[in-house]
């Protein structure tokens, strides 16, 4: 799939080409390096200068392990009108840190950076690009492991391929806005697409954990795509962004491998289009019609059950930016940030419907800076096949750090599971069966009500 305008670095061999201050490679990750077994605070790895296609459009990825106390910092130049601008960064990251995309421009203006996309003004555009990481930690004990780096362009001559036609449908999850978080509004689309395939390969993580993993802190939006794959990354799967043709979608399709594509179509509602991220599924051939078509989800759909829909291929490449992101199966005992699960247990507080989180005994309030999603699921006797597959009700916090049930779900009553994923992607989650509601006593049958009508008619009755 990696063609020119699509480069990933992973790997010793190919990290060993860059150069490494106060950094070692270990397992094939970048790591800070270590005297007398205490890891250095800071260091720097930083690659080739590597040729590109001319482009308009540069977008870079990222997959770390960082762990608490630890952070990464990604940044890159470009080579554009005969000279390297200066260093470019996409903001600080780690899962538990406040990450915030950074808007920059070079001097003369024709180069800036806005959230996750590179911007080449330039005449003739860009025509290199150099990656630089910066890894930092303020616990000597521990480090963080950068395992991927990428860098992907729109060429602006870009030869388009198509690739072999494709008969296949793969697997994903069905996952639509209405049924989720609605903190994001429509920008929710990609943390659904991206939870659909990790869940795919097995993960069963909600998207509500995915949004609080990947939210731009500066634009409190989901809309990042580079902090998209930074999120898969910390789940352990090697994921990155990338520009590409029919011909790199059919061949992600063939390998087994779904994508999540940017499509630019009308939403019931607005006025103007706008770009939704899709899960493409498949290929196909109606012979019926004699045409190709494409199997998407659709996150916009208003149920779950209308997320999988079909579109003409013509009507796809009309459509389709050139956007993407690639993920792969998670390699076996990889070391992973998220999902980050807390068993608790939940005790019940003075009012009615109120509850707390409580881990071995001691009570786990909700802190005053909880800014997240609290939910409940109740135990239908379904069996879903993914957790995110659930009937969701919002619950609120308390002032004292408790969760409250809405009174329908009390009415209800039964046994319920509920979770709490903060703004660092964190989950508190619990079960706990709600007491059914006494029905309400019968009203007893009144004598007069149970005694037969048979007096005599009154006079004038019936008209005498």
């Amino acid at each position: 799939m990696e063609q020119r305008n699509n480069l990933v670095l992973q790997g010793t061999e190919t990290f060993s080409r860059g150069q490494l201050d106060n950094v070692a490679l270990e397992n094939g990750a970048l790591v800070l390096d270590s005297v007398a077994g205490r890891s250095l605070l800071y260091g720097s790895y930083t690659t080739p200068e590597f040729a590109m296609p001319a482009f308009c459009n540069l977008n870079v990825s990222w997959n770390a392990h960082a762990p608490r106390d630890t952070m990464v910092e990604v940044r890159c130049r470009v080579y554009a009108a005969g000279a390297w601008t200066g260093w470019m960064s996409f903001g600080k990251w780690a899962p538990d840190y406040p990450r915030c995309s950074v808007s920059s421009h070079s001097e003369d203006g024709m180069i800036f950076l806005m959230g996750d996309t590179v911007t080449v003004a330039a005449p003739g555009g860009g025509t290199g690009v150099q990656l630089q990481v910066n890894l930092s930690t303020n616990n000597d004990k521990v480090t963080p492991a950068v395992r991927l780096l990428a860098a992907a362009v729109r060429p602006l001559a870009w030869e388009k391929r198509n690739g072999h036609p494709l008969n296949r449908r793969l697997y994903l999850p069905e996952y639509c806005l209405s049924a989720h978080d609605p903190s994001f509004g429509r920008e929710m689309d990609l943390p659904l697409i991206m939870a659909a395939l990790m869940n795919r390969w097995g993960e069963d993580i909600l998207p509500e954990e995915v949004a609080y993993i990947m939210e731009d802190m500066a634009t409190s939006s989901t809309a990042n795509a580079a902090f998209a794959a930074a999120a898969a990354g910390c789940c352990g799967y090697p994921c990155w962004q990338a520009w590409m043709d029919l011909a790199d979608l059919r061949a992600q399709i063939h390998d087994g491998c779904s994508v999540a594509v940017q499509v630019e179509r009308r939403i019931r509602g607005q006025r103007d289009p706008a770009r939704v991220w899709m899960g493409l599924r498949g290929f196909g051939h109606d012979d019926a019609v004699m045409a190709d078509y494409v199997l998407l989800n659709d996150p916009t759909a208003d149920t779950d059950g209308a997320v999988n829909c079909t579109m003409a291929l013509v009507d796809f490449m009309r459509y389709f930016t050139g956007r993407a992101i690639a993920l792969r199966a998670k390699p076996r005992d990889l070391a992973a940030n998220r999902p980050l699960r807390l068993r608790c247990e939940l005790e019940p507080g003075q009012q009615p419907g109120t509850y707390y989180f409580s881990q071995h005994g001691q009570r786990d309030a909700l802190p005053d800076n909880f800014a997240g999603w609290i939910a409940c699921a109740a135990h239908d006797g379904v069996a879903h096949a993914t957790t995110a597959h659930r009937s969701f009700v919002r619950m609120e916090r308390t002032e004292d750090g408790g969760v409250r049930f809405l009174p329908e779900v009390l009415a209800e009553g039964g046994r319920f599971s509920v979770y709490a994923v903060d703004q660092t992607g964190r989950m508190r989650v619990a079960e706990v069966r709600l007491p059914k509601p006494h029905p309400a006593p019968e009203q007893p049958v009144t004598q007069a009500q149970d005694k037969p009508d048979t007096a005599p008619a009154a006079p004038g009755a019936f008209g005498q």
